[in-house]
C-alpha cells in the first residue's frame, strides 16, 4: 500500500527499446566469456570515429533482403553485391539497421528488437590500436540466475518488492518496486567504477576509480504526479512542502524547481536517499566508465533533442545505461547527496582506496550551501558536474532516489 495514497498507481515507464545491440549468444551470457568481432567498416551506431550521413527512410535505398535465420539485431558482414531495390518510404527509422561496409549505404529492415532483459546486456569496448573497426564484446561478470526466490525475498527491506520474474544478480533481484510511490528501481551491482575524466573542465578532473556496494536507483526521475502525492500526504501530516515550479505540467514530466532539502525529504519519506555522485555516475557510465549511458559515441535520438530540453520521463529510450536506467544524460538535471567542491576529484585521487569506497562527498563545500547537480551536461557527458545552492529552485533541476544495501552486503 502506498505511503502517499491508498490509490497510488504504478508510474509509467515509457517505451523500453534499446539503443544498442541486445543479441545474446548462449555461449556468451552466463560464463563471462569474451568474443572478438572484426568489422570491415564503421557501423552507423559507431564505436568512435566518424559516421557517414544516413539517408532518410523516404529514399529508395539498395538493400540485400534478409534470407537467413541469424538473430535479429546481430551485426553481419555484407560482402555480396546488391541485388535489388526496396522502397523504404514509410518505414520506421528504428527498424532500419545499417550494415554498410562501403558507399552507397546498404540497409536491412529487420523489425523492432525484442524487449531485452538485464542479463541480455553486454558492452562493446573499442581497441584504440585498431581504430573503430575492432572491438571486444564482454558479458556482465555478475552471476545471473532466474529462480532464486528465497534470496529475492530475504534481501529486500520492508516496502520494496521484486518485479515478477526478474533475474537474480549476485543474490539480488535486478528490478524492484518501491511500494511507497510505485517507482521501478534498477540494481547496480557492487564493484569498481570511475568518476570524472582526465581531459575536461577543472572541476571534473582527474578520472578516479572508486568502489561501491550494491544499490538500487530509480529507473526514472520523480515525476509531477508522484511529487503531488507526496505533498498531499505531507500537508495532511502538518508539514509544509512547496509546490514544484512545474506543478501544472503533465503528470509524467519530471518534477523540477525543488529545493535540495525537499528532494531529500521525499527520498527519506520513501525509505530511500538521494544518490551520491559516485553512485549516479556508475548507474550512468557502467563499470567501464563510458562517457555517456549508451557508450562513447554520439547519441541516436529517435527525434530531435537538445541540452536543457525536458520531456516526459522515459520518452527517449536510447538515453539508457547498460544497467537499464533512463534519462541520465538528458531531461532534468538531478540533485546529488554530496556537498559540492571544485577540487573533489583531485582530493579523491590522492586518497587510499579504502577511503574512496562508497565515497559520499566532502565534508564542506567550495561555496557555502552548494550541493552537486548531475545530468544534462555538454555533449551529454555523464562525468559533467556543477554546484547549485541548496535553497535554489532551478526550473531545470529535479531528482531521483536510491536504496542503499550496505547492511545486506
Amino acid at each position: 500500500m502506498s505511503k502517499f495514497d491508498r490509490d497510488s498507481t504504478e508510474a509509467s515507464t515509457g517505451p523500453d527499446r534499446r539503443g544498442f545491440f541486445a543479441y545474446r549468444p548462449a555461449s556468451l551470457v552466463g560464463n563471462g566469456a569474451k568474443m572478438l568481432i572484426v568489422l570491415a567498416g564503421l557501423m552507423a551506431t559507431g564505436c568512435g570515429g566518424t559516421s557517414t550521413p544516413q539517408p532518410t527512410v523516404s529514399e529508395k535505398t539498395s538493400v540485400r533482403p534478409r534470407t537467413d535465420s541469424s538473430p535479429v539485431g546481430f551485426a553481419r558482414r555484407v560482402e555480396d553485391k546488391v541485388e535489388e531495390t526496396v522502397d523504404l518510404s514509410g518505414v520506421d527509422p528504428n527498424d532500419v539497421f545499417d550494415v554498410a561496409t562501403s558507399p552507397p549505404p546498404n540497409f536491412m529492415v529487420v523489425g523492432k528488437a525484442p524487449v531485452a532483459r538485464p542479463d541480455d546486456q553486454f558492452v562493446a569496448v573499442t581497441d584504440p590500436a585498431a581504430g573503430s573497426s575492432r572491438f571486444e564484446v564482454m558479458a556482465s561478470s555478475a552471476s545471473v540466475s532466474a529462480d532464486n526466490t528465497a534470496n529475492r525475498a530475504a534481501a529486500l527491506p520492508t516496502g520494496f518488492a521484486a518485479v515478477s520474474d526478474t533475474p537474480i544478480v549476485d543474490g539480488l533481484p535486478s528490478r524492484i518496486i518501491c511500494q511507497a510511490d510505485q517507482s521501478e528501481m534498477i540494481l547496480i551491482p557492487a564493484g569498481d567504477s570511475v568518476v570524472g575524466v582526465n581531459e575536461g573542465p577543472e572541476n571534473c578532473v582527474p578520472e578516479v576509480q572508486v568502489s561501491l556496494s550494491a544499490f538500487y536507483i530509480s529507473k526514472l526521475e520523480v515525476n509531477v504526479a508522484q511529487y503531488a502525492r507526496f505533498r498531499s500526504q505531507s500537508i495532511r501530516n502538518g508539514k509544509v512542502v512547496e509546490k514544484p515550479i512545474n506543478v501544472d505540467a503533465p503528470s509524467d514530466l519530471p518534477a523540477v524547481g525543488i529545493a535540495w532539502a525537499e528532494a531529500r525529504a521525499y527520498a527519506q519519506a520513501t525509505d530511500r536517499e538521494l544518490p551520491t555522485e559516485c553512485q549516479w555516475e556508475k548507474a550512468a557510465r557502467g563499470s567501464q566508465g563510458l562517457a555517456a549511458p549508451w557508450g562513447n559515441g554520439r547519441p541516436l535520438w529517435s527525434e530531435p533533442r537538445e541540452i536543457g530540453q525536458i520531456n516526459a520521463c522515459g520518452m527517449f529510450p536510447d538515453d539508457r545505461s547498460v544497467f537499464g536506467v533512463l534519462d541520465l544524460a538528458g531531461n532534468a538535471q538531478e540533485w546529488m547527496l554530496d556537498f559540492y567542491s571544485e577540487t573533489n576529484h583531485e582530493d579523491l585521487a590522492v586518497m587510499d582506496a579504502g577511503r574512496r569506497r562508497n565515497w559520499a562527498g566532502p565534508r564542506r563545500t567550495s561555496q557555502a550551501g552548494e550541493r552537486v547537480v548531475k545530468g544534462d551536461g555538454p555533449s551529454w557527458a555523464a562525468w559533467y558536474r556543477r554546484g547549485r545552492r541548496m535553497t535554489e529552485r532551478d526550473p531545470n533541476v529535479g531528482f531521483r532516489c536510491v536504496l542503499n544495501l550496505t547492511a545486506t552486503q
